[in-house]
């Protein structure tokens, strides 16, 4: 019987020891797996902390955009005043300044003509009606 107490004790050893190590592999395992949870769940934080962080972006570019957009409209809405004012108010001045301008160019062009008709006339009366005015005065 010796003998098979101490076969039954070898037996009993080698299971001893299949399951420490079968208990090792497990531990090892658990940590393992739960750095990978940990891993997993640093990484989905990361991911939703960028997903609410593009939110905000989008948000922030959109107040840009309908900002933008109001600034556009209060533009038009300025230059098309100016053109109204422009063709209502300015355009008319202007184009009685245009109309004196002329109006002034043609009186210059009739006294310029009044005068050298003036200055002909002083000419051919001096030369032609003088003479016969002295003679007939007597003059001479």
């Amino acid at each position: 019987m010796a003998g098979s107490n101490d076969d039954i004790l070898r037996v009993l050893g080698r299971l001893e020891e299949k399951v420490d190590g079968v208990g090792k592999r497990l531990d090892r395992f658990e940590r393992e797996f739960t750095e990978e949870r940990r891993s997993s769940s640093e990484s989905r934080h990361r991911l939703h902390e960028r997903i609410d962080e593009q939110s905000i972006r989008i948000t922030e570019v959109e107040k840009t955009v309908v900002a933008a957009g109001a600034i556009a409209a209060q533009q038009r809405d300025v230059i098309a005043g100016l053109t109204a004012t422009i063709d209502h108010e300015i355009k008319p001045t202007i184009n009685q300044v245009k109309d004196i301008t002329r109006l002034g160019k043609t009186a210059a062009l009739i006294f310029a003509s009044l005068g050298f008709t003036a200055g002909g006339m002083f000419i051919y009366f001096s030369e032609t009606v003088v003479p016969p005015l002295r003679k007939w005065l007597r003059i001479d």
